[in-house]
């Protein structure tokens, strides 16, 4: 290191003795003035602040610093770091412009709490620093607002792709973008828009469908809800490719084609930025490259080509992780100061720092790239007015404060929403000789896990990650008094409806929180005890029906990975014990609560019904025992592809042909993408096209199927429309079957109706040409079945046509990579040509 050389690159000593400098002016330009105040216009307002601010403050505005357990009291002591003394001084003295809670835990569980410290936190921001601009507060409400103490837990992103319900889920995410506002936050890190491809991902409960359309048309809804509020700012994220590491574990690297990244990752992506103010990076790599150093994918992908000009906000500790995780640069002083200075050329606004990232070591880094001349000040301005205008638009300037008296009346709220999206989100994968519903008169027992050294904590399963903590509630190590989220039970509805007709066996299941995949592929450690396998025993022979609670607990991220798909030994080994104890009169059914695939055929052939019921949140025990008893008829469609084996893992439903070698059967999958039984028969008829013919698809960029859906059976219900692209021959593979639209109905027995369903034309878009697939993405000319169920028609598209990109892949005349097309690269292409 140079003498003259700051201590930015020693990320672990202290910087305590780091104090910048401070501006003269402040805020007051932009206070009581909204985005569309005319008065004058906001965005030389904003340049005018950008060039009162000192380098320090505005490399302070672009950092983002975790607050950890720490109170939100400004003379509280600072925890995660040496930076500083307290929380205060990370506004006083490093003029950080953002703040965040990770993993769904905040120094309170109370919501009153909650804003009160926020807004004191604000007022401290406000008065003692010279400029007086307001922070940003972030934080991961994925799932509804569960940051709080009786909050109500939305179904997981993997059960909103179930129901195919937009509306519903726009609903929920509205209702969670509101009691973030109303606690005194302005920023929500979802919705997760990643690809899902493989069950051992242990993200896979954060993802909505492997389908690009459906995924995206469901972060759309979900980003516009959240931002219904106008306080609140959502994220798109990761951007872009990081749900389809080739490992299968969390923040690995992904190797794909061009092709595959622009006709499948990237459109949901695109679609829900239709919305969001704000991205997320992706954690991981594609193609040899970290995400959070790709100029191509941050600046000529997404904001050159999508247009995008809102914040770009790096996750957790990812400067960092370029560096201890993908070993990408060395572990020197040199190897941070690159990996700050690619991150910034970039495209990055914001660097998250968490547990590893002191935010003064990227504060006195990117201060001195700046000052050596290594990065143009103009660029630091970019970001900075960025964040400003988030600011601004979010409302921070006019009042930086939230109300202290509306966030106890959302808190547990939207109880109607959450039991719907809970219960059109189950999925009935089995039910042999109509074995379900049940008909409520029976001796019932349920049991499967459910307790752990005598604590209940089934309800664990229920809620998944990102609930009241990152692993789950209290990231599963739970106290006697809570916190908890508004919740009902299994076995607690089970007991209200049949009283001492229900016995309940709760078997061992404790909480597997921070195990590696070398030591737990479960998400928790599963048993049954000689105790209760006895009780099991005593009161299956009793029983008209038996109830098996099957799953994972838990988990999220690095430590949810796994490598297994079966159900853990004791669950497969309960099953088994029930069966041989019960004759055939008995109805054995399996509820899986689990944020992926989990079963094999080898328990669900010992079941006579399986009901996937995923990670319903808090109103699960409601929507499963309706389901159970027939008071709800099932409508759920999966959103993956179920294989057969975890070794069959990666097979989505859209990619090319063939699943299995020439001539080799075919048992690879379980259940297909789709696949959802009902308590009645569906019938389809009369299928129609409106116009049957596209002359352009760029000028007409959808068409209406017209379908007859009658409901044969003897019970009402809803079903969900379904429309696929099923067979098309062009200029290079198609895949097996790709979503063009669906829509959801409800009809009596006997009824039927005509349902007109909007089939998105641009779900039908390749990339022609040979492997490389650089070419503008087209619509190719020909006819393409369309069909739902055993009903097909004919589309007939006269000439190809882009719709959503028609240039080709960003950067492909860049010749010399300085990320610029210029004359320089058309002579050399020239050169080349000659």
């Amino acid at each position: 290191m140079n003498a003259d050389q700051p201590d930015g690159g020693d990320r672990g000593t202290s910087r305590r003795t780091f104090v910048a400098a401070t501006g003269t002016t402040t805020a007051a330009a932009l206070a009581g003035c909204s985005s569309d105040d005319a008065s004058e216009p906001n965005d030389e307002r904003i340049a005018e602040l950008v060039d009162d601010l000192s380098l320090e403050q505005k490399v302070g505005q672009m950092t983002q610093v975790a607050l950890g357990g720490s109170a939100f009291d400004p003379d509280a002591p600072y925890a995660m770091h040496d930076d500083v003394a307290t929380v205060g001084e990370l506004f006083s003295e490093l003029h950080v412009g953002s703040v965040l809670n990770g993993g769904a835990s905040g120094p309170t569980w109370n919501g009153e709490e909650f804003v009160a410290g926020l807004n004191a936190l604000q007022e401290f921001a406000l008065e003692e620093t010279d400029h007086g601009i307001p922070f940003l507060w972030g934080g991961d409400a994925l799932h509804g607002n569960c940051f709080l103490d009786g909050c109500t837990s939305f179904p997981q992103r993997l059960n909103v792709g179930a129901t195919r319900n937009v509306d519903l889920v726009e609903e929920a995410a509205t209702h969670t973008g509101a009691a973030v506002a109303a606690m005194g936050g302005h920023w929500n890190f979802g919705p997760t828009v990643d690809i899902l491809r493989d069950m051992r991902w242990g993200r896979y409960f954060e993802g909505h469908s492997e389908d690009p359309m459906l995924l995206g048309e469901l972060g759309k809804a979900r980003a516009r809800g959240f931002e219904r509020a106008d306080r609140v700012a959502a994220t798109v994220k990761h951007v872009g490719g990081y749900g389809t590491p080739n490992s299968g574990k969390d923040r690995g690297h992904a190797r794909t084609s061009m092709r595959d990244l622009r006709t499948r990752q990237f459109p949901p992506y695109a679609r829900t930025l239709e919305e969001a103010k704000t991205v997320m990076v992706n954690s991981g790599a594609v193609n040899g490259k970290p995400a959070h150093s790709s100029r191509w994918l941050l600046t000529q992908y997404l904001r050159d080509r999508l247009g995008f000009d809102g914040v770009v906000v790096s996750d957790w500790d990812d400067f960092e992780r370029k560096i201890s995780n993908h070993q990408y640069l060395p572990d020197t002083d040199e190897g941070w100061r690159r990996a700050v200075r690619e991150g910034l050329e970039a495209g990055i606004d914001v660097c998250m720092c968490g547990d590893e990232t002191p935010p003064s070591a990227f504060i006195q880094t990117t201060v001195d790239l700046v000052e050596r001349g290594e990065i143009a000040e103009e660029r630091i301005d970019d970001s900075v007015r960025r964040i400003l205008e988030l600011k601004l638009n979010l409302g921070l300037f006019a009042e930086p404060y939230a109300p202290e008296d509306e966030i106890g009346d959302l808190v547990g709220g939207a109880a109607e929403t959450s039991e719907r999206l809970a219960t059109q989100s189950l999925v009935l994968l089995e039910n042999e000789t109509e074995a379900l519903p049940l008909s409520g008169s029976e001796e019932l027992l349920v049991t499967g896990p459910g307790v752990n050294r005598g604590t209940e904590n089934r309800f664990l399963m229920q809620h998944g990650g990102w609930t009241l903590g990152w692993q789950g509630v209290e990231d599963g190590d739970l106290s006697p008094g809570g916190p908890r989220p508004r919740q009902h039970t299994i076995a607690g509805e089970l007991e209200d409806r049949l009283g001492d007709r229900l016995t309940h066996v709760p078997t061992e299941f404790d909480p597997a929180s921070y195990e590696s995949i070398y030591e737990n592929f479960d998400n928790g450690f599963f048993d049954v005890t000689d105790e209760q396998a006895e009780a099991v025993v005593d009161a299956a022979g009793d029983a008209d029906a038996v109830v098996v609670v099957l799953g994972e607990g838990p988990h999220n991220e690095g430590f949810g990975d796994r490598d297994r798909m079966r159900f853990p030994d004791a669950q497969r080994e309960l099953v088994e014990l029930v069966d041989a104890e019960t004759d055939d009169g008995t109805t054995l059914v399996g509820v899986i609560l689990a944020g992926s695939p989990r079963g094999t055929q080898e328990t669900f052939e010992h079941l006579d019904a399986v009901l996937f019921a995923g990670q319903p949140g808090s109103d699960a025990g409601v929507a499963i025992v309706d389901a159970l008893f027939g008071e709800y008829n099932p409508s759920g469609r999966l959103p993956f592809t179920w294989e057969a084996h975890v070794g069959h893992v990666p097979l989505c439903y859209d990619d090319y042909p063939p699943r299995q070698s020439v001539d080799a059967s075919d048992g690879m999958i379980q259940y297909e993408f789709g696949h959802g039984l009902s308590y009645t028969d569906w019938e389809y008829s009369e299928l129609s096209l409106s116009p049957p013919a596209v002359d352009d698809p760029a000028s007409t960029p959808s068409v209406t199927a017209q379908v007859t859906v009658e409901n044969v059976g003897e019970m009402a219900g809803e079903h969900v429309v379904d429309v696929y692209n099923t067979e098309f021959y062009g200029s290079v593979l198609q895949p097996h079957r790709r979503l063009m639209g669906f829509d959801r109905v409800r009809l009596e027995a006997g009824d039927s109706e005509t349902v007109e369903v909007h089939l998105d034309l641009s779900t039908l878009e390749v990339v022609p040409g040979d492997m490389p697939g650089v070419g503008p993405l087209v619509v190719e000319p020909g006819e393409y079945e369309v069909s739902v169920g055993g009903e097909s028609a004919t589309l007939t598209v006269e000439n190809g046509a882009s719709i959503t990109d028609d240039q080709p892949v960003p950067g492909r005349y860049d010749i010399d990579g300085d990320g610029e097309a210029t004359f320089d690269d058309v002579m050399a292409l020239y050169r080349i040509l000659e």
